[in-house]
């Protein structure tokens, strides 16, 4: 049997992943990207959009649980969630693990990768049908911007920010965000490598102190991700995200009240890698 190897198109990376697949099990672009699907011997099934992994089957879960469970556990009564993007499901399944949550929103402009998804990775979209889920495809911008003080947590799961996903990573969508927002409301998103994307991190952190009182910056190792140590962005209108506010009481690969601490690193450790 001859080798088959997928190379990545990351635009941002100054390096580029190379994986030996074992299949290719789909393929199609859609109205806003190209959507395949391999199966890896070492990652499983793995979920490639523009040229970029995006989820695999064996560590999805070190991604989803933290940009999840940090800004969730760090509210202490989380009812009502608004995911932008997170088509996949991971995002949503850990979201609908809190019992507090009586309404999940998920926006995804692109319905054929929701569609994808529950056909080939169940494990992550395990929870669209849930009844507390709303799923609505459209362009989660243009959503945020008619909300007023409606949500508790505000997660953006989005793809690297370029094309239709680089309008959520500016100020003007942070102000949407604060405004989405209730009172005590927080807001998480992803935002990309400590070591490879410093000046883009960098620019995100000051953007939010613009608009929030309380920001921060978490990260965690995704093995898939070129940089490998993510960056995850959070804002919060009142509370203190450095540590749980209350009792962790759902089922995790990952994620713990100690990770939850040890994910914030000192702020002069930061400086070393971005201009904070």
């Amino acid at each position: 049997m001859r080798d088959i190897f997928f190379m990545e198109r990351d635009p941002y990376a100054p390096i580029r992943h190379c994986y030996p697949i074992e299949d290719i099990l789909y393929e199609k672009k859609s109205e806003y990207q190209e959507i395949l699907v391999v199966k890896s011997p070492h990652f499983g099934k793995m979920l490639i959009l523009d040229g970029v992994v995006q989820v695999d089957e064996r560590y999805e879960h070190f991604y989803h649980e933290m940009l999840v469970h940090v800004p969730m556990f760090s509210h202490p009564n989380p009812e009502d969630v608004l995911i932008i993007g997170g088509g996949d499901g991971g995002s949503l399944r850990e979201v609908l693990k809190h019992k507090s949550v009586k309404r999940a929103v998920l926006v995804d402009i692109d319905k054929e990768v929701i569609e994808t998804s529950k056909r080939f990775f169940p494990t992550l979209s395990s929870s669209f049908e849930d009844s507390r889920a709303i799923i609505l495809n459209e362009d989660g911008y243009k959503y945020i911007k008619e909300c007023n003080s409606e949500f508790d947590i505000v997660i953006v799961d989005s793809t690297d920010p370029v094309g239709f996903a680089h309008v959520l990573i500016t100020e003007e969508f942070f102000r949407h965000v604060y405004n989405a927002l209730k009172p005590d409301g927080i807001y998480a998103g992803q935002t990309e490598s400590l070591l490879y994307h410093g000046e883009m991190v960098s620019r995100i952190q000051k953007d939010l102190r613009k608009v929030f009182p309380i920001v921060d910056l978490f990260t965690s190792v995704i093995p898939i991700y070129a940089g490998y140590w993510w960056t995850f962005s959070i804002g919060s209108k009142k509370y203190d995200v450095r540590r749980p506010s209350r009792t962790v009481d759902v089922e995790t690969k990952f994620y713990s009240p100690s990770v939850h601490e040890h994910a914030f690193l000192p702020k002069d450790v930061y400086k070393k890698f971005i201009n904070l």
